[in-house]
């Protein structure tokens, strides 16, 4: 099937007047309020790579590049669409360790090093002070969806909050047991364990779906 209503010939078009010595093309998008401008371009040079031959033999050529970038930013823009409008912002951490009361930087690296230990992706606030509806906010901000909160009345329990910022929920749990809930209770992945975690998902997914099926 022909596109030709998808090319024009354009006299009026210009790029890269130092180099090009021809025919120049530029893509662009024709999607309906695309606004990233051209996402290709290229021409005729014929004299461009003789400035890089010791001989300066003229070495006629034709490229074309493509600008990576604002192609992403379409797929992105198309997936957020596909998606109800929803970003593509994926967490840079999957816990945020914070605290409310004063001196709790070490409390807050102690347990944060604890979890990293147990293959857990996890940061901690460095601000002192109590801040934690900051931190709250920081959190949803990033799109982080657990929280590990440390208090000082908590800390006397050997107690923690483990706090579920997707499904509104907390659970109180010993110190020695956060990486244990967040994994079991909670289901945060390991990292290095992505992978096998989907592949399990899809199965159970598929188990779930032949349970409906009668043969």
């Amino acid at each position: 099937m022909k596109k030709l209503h998808l090319l024009s010939f354009d006299l009026s078009l210009a790029r890269g007047l130092d180099y090009y010595t021809g025919l120049i093309y530029e893509a662009v998008c024709v999607q309906e309020g695309c606004q990233v401008g051209s996402i290709g371009g290229g021409g005729r040079y014929d004299n461009l790579v003789s400035m890089f031959q010791a001989s300066g033999k003229v070495t006629p050529c034709v490229g074309v590049s493509v600008g990576i970038e604002r192609v992403f930013t379409l797929m992105e823009a198309n997936l957020a669409k596909e998606r109800g409008g929803k970003g593509l912002k994926k967490p840079d951490v999957n816990v945020l360790v914070a605290s409310v009361g004063k001196d709790m930087m070490q409390h807050r690296m102690s347990l944060t090093n604890s979890l990293w230990e147990a293959n857990i992706s996890a940061e901690f606030t460095q601000r002192e002070g109590n801040v934690l509806k900051r931190e709250i906010t920081a959190a949803l901000e990033r799109e982080i969806p657990f929280m590990v909160i440390l208090g000082e009345e908590e800390l006397k329990e050997g107690m923690v909050i483990i706090k579920d910022l997707v499904g509104r929920e907390e659970k109180k749990v010993l110190i020695g047991d956060v990486a244990r809930a967040l994994t079991k209770d909670f289901g945060v992945v390991r990292v290095g364990c992505e992978f096998a975690a989907e592949v399990e998902k899809n199965e159970m997914a598929a188990a779930k779906m032949m349970k409906g099926v009668k043969i």
